[in-house]
C-alpha cells in the first residue's frame, strides 16, 4: 500500500472510530444518571473501548497489556452488540430501523475485526491472561447483578447474561492462546496495514 493512501485509510479510520465513539456516548448519556459515579466505567461498553482504541492508535499509551485488554473489549462488546441485535430481531429488525439495525451489525463486526487488529501479536506472559479475564467478569458483574447492562429487551436476559460471562473467558482465551495465528488471518494483515502501517 502506497504511503499517501496509507495515509488516507488511516485518517478515514481515525474519523469513524471517533464517530462511533460521539455516536455511542450519546445513546449512553441517559445511562449515566441512572448510576452511582463508581460504576460509571462500566456503563458505555462499545465507545469505551472504541476511544481507548484511538489511544493506542495516537501511540499515547503504548503498553501490550493495556493492547490486550482493549482488543478483548473491542471483539467482546463488538460480537455482543450484534448477538443481542440478532436474538431479538422482533424488536431491532422491524421496518421502522431495519437500516438502522442492519448498519450496527456491520458497525459492530468492523469493531471486532479492529479489536483484532490491535491484538499484540506475541503471546503474553498468563498474568495478562488472569487479569483480562478477571476486568471482563468484574464489567459483567456491574451489569448483570448492579445494573449496568445496557438498555435491551428484557426477554432472555438470563441467557444474554450467561453468554456474555462465558465470553469473558472464552474471548481472552482464544485472543491470548491465537495471537500469532490471527496476525495472519485475513483481513488482519490489511487493517494492521492500515492502522499502525506494519501489516
Amino acid at each position: 500500500m502506497k504511503g499517501q493512501d496509507a495515509t488516507i485509510l488511516f485518517w478515514a479510520a481515525i474519523l469513524l472510530n471517533c464517530l462511533a465513539v460521539f455516536i455511542g456516548a450519546s445513546i449512553y448519556s441517559g445511562q449515566f444518571a441512572l448510576h452511582p459515579q463508581y460504576l460509571a466505567v462500566f456503563v458505555p461498553d462499545c465507545p469505551l473501548y472504541v476511544f481507548l482504541t484511538l489511544i493506542i492508535l495516537f501511540g499515547i499509551i503504548r503498553n501490550e497489556i493495556f493492547s490486550f485488554i482493549v482488543s478483548i473489549g473491542m471483539v467482546k462488546y463488538g460480537l455482543w452488540t450484534v448477538f443481542v441485535l440478532l436474538f431479538h430481531p422482533g424488536y431491532y429488525f422491524t421496518s421502522d430501523i431495519f437500516n438502522m439495525s442492519v448498519l450496527l451489525v456491520l458497525g459492530h463486526l468492523g469493531m471486532a475485526l479492529e479489536g483484532l487488529a490491535i491484538l499484540p501479536k506475541k503471546r503474553l506472559a498468563p498474568v495478562a491472561l488472569a487479569l483480562a479475564i478477571g476486568w471482563f467478569l468484574i464489567n459483567d458483574f456491574s451489569d448483570y447483578f448492579l445494573g449496568t447492562v445496557p438498555i435491551i429487551p428484557p426477554a432472555g436476559m438470563s441467557l444474554v447474561r450467561d453468554v456474555t460471562i462465558a465470553s469473558s473467558v472464552l474471548i481472552p482465551f482464544l485472543l491470548f492462546m491465537f495471537a500469532a495465528q490471527i496476525k495472519n488471518f485475513a483481513p488482519i494483515p490489511m487493517l494492521r496495514n492500515i492502522l499502525f502501517n506494519d501489516g
